[in-house]
Order: structure tokens, then sequence, then C-alpha cells
């Protein structure tokens, strides 16, 4: 299979469709994780917002604080590029894992 293939995908977050286009290998993970998301959406309707803007905003940062709650903290690195390089590569693996 070729990296660089993509296929397009459509969903639907709170009951609003979208499609997009996404590497295929990478296809399983992002249906995952609109499932997740509309789990969580699903668990602010209980707050009585008619708004779908308001549940997605809630669940995301619901869902980013989670992330940074497993995240262990970074620890300050010097300004030179050795360590500069380490951090960007720390947070590529941890968006990897999104």
């Amino acid at each position: 299979m070729d990296s660089n293939q993509t296929v397009l995908v459509s969903l639907i977050i709170d009951n609003h469709p979208i499609r997009l286009r996404v590497a295929q290998k990478d296809e399983a993970q992002v249906l995952k994780a609109a499932e997740l998301l509309n789990n969580r959406i699903e668990g602010f309707k209980r707050f009585g917002t008619s708004n779908p803007l308001d549940r997605l905003s809630w669940a995301s940062l619901d869902l980013a604080g989670e992330v940074l709650r497993q995240t262990p903290p970074l620890t300050p690195k010097t300004d030179n590029d050795e360590d500069s390089l380490k951090v960007l590569e720390e947070i590529e693996t941890l968006l990897s894992h999104i």
C-alpha cells in the first residue's frame, strides 16, 4: 500500500455530516475518534443547550483536558537547537496518539 494513499471518509458529528480525506492508514483511527467525540458530545446534551457548537466546544475541551492529564509534563529546555528538536519530537509523538 502506498503510504500517501488517501480515502474519503464520511462522518456524522452531533448529527452534522462531515466528509474529509484522510490517509488510508489512519481511516480506522479517524472513525474511532469520531465515535469518541460523539459519545462525549452525548454526555453534554444533558446540560440542556440546543446549540451544537456549545456541545462540540465542551466535548473538545473535555477531551483536550483528558489528553493533558495523561501527558507527562515536559521539563524546561534550554534554547539550543538539539533541545528544541527533542521537544518537537515529543510533541509529535503525543499528537500521533490523539
